[in-house]
């Protein structure tokens, strides 16, 4: 089994930009929430699985998949967590990364979701050709990512945040959730840490 997976959600994909061409499917398990198999026909990538209600994904989109032996997992319309969610709870289990495109565009009540779903999916990150978004773990590194610039988003309040190796560093400073004081900060080393005691936050890299 592949250490690694992507899902396709159906939010707007710049299918154009080179970033979504130069992904290595091959090194994936692929798979679909409804819509993002439209995503998922367009780069030519075969899913294990297409889960949700199918409200958005094309006939052609279908009979394709179909044709290939594609699992499909039909829900109904009204139920109590979006296709997105119901793909993470069957994905996350499985696989140690797991990385969401078109999760960040399209509408704003299902992006401010998918953001929110982060506390709950800790091992997924959203990408797309300008940022890469994730959870931020009460103590880690990151790594190959230097001059890069850096949001901290607080959810909640963060007790004693620390920033070592950021060109704004901080030592163990509360950060109120209404705080922008952690917008655009500069990565300035290869390694660089993050630590808090207590809260809920996440990191936006801009690419």
């Amino acid at each position: 089994m592949k250490k690694k997976a992507i899902i396709f959600l159906s939010g707007r994909v710049n299918l154009k930009a080179d970033y979504y061409k130069d992904i290595k499917y091959n090194e994936y398990d692929i798979y679909c929430a409804d819509g993002g198999a439209n995503h998922a026909y367009n780069l030519g990538v075969i899913p294990k699985l297409i889960l949700g209600d199918l409200d958005s994904i094309t006939e052609e989109v279908i009979t394709h998949y179909k044709k290939l032996d594609v699992k499909f997992e039909k829900f109904p319309v009204s139920k109590n967590f979006t296709d997105g969610e119901l793909i993470l709870e069957k994905v996350t289990t499985e696989y140690k990364d797991v990385l969401i495109l078109g999760g960040l565009g399209g509408r704003t009540d299902h992006f401010l979701t998918n953001l929110n779903l982060l506390e709950k999916y800790k091992n997924v990150t959203y990408a797309d050709e300008n940022e890469i978004i994730f959870w931020i773990k009460k103590d880690m590194e990151i790594c190959g990512q230097r001059g890069k610039t850096i949001s901290f988003i607080p959810l909640t309040s963060i007790d004693s945040l620390t920033l070592e190796g950021f060109a704004y560093p901080l030592d163990r400073v509360d950060i109120p959730r209404s705080s922008s004081l952690c917008m655009s900060n500069i990565i300035g080393c290869e390694v660089v840490r993050i630590k808090y005691d207590n809260g809920s936050v996440i990191g936006i890299i801009q690419k």
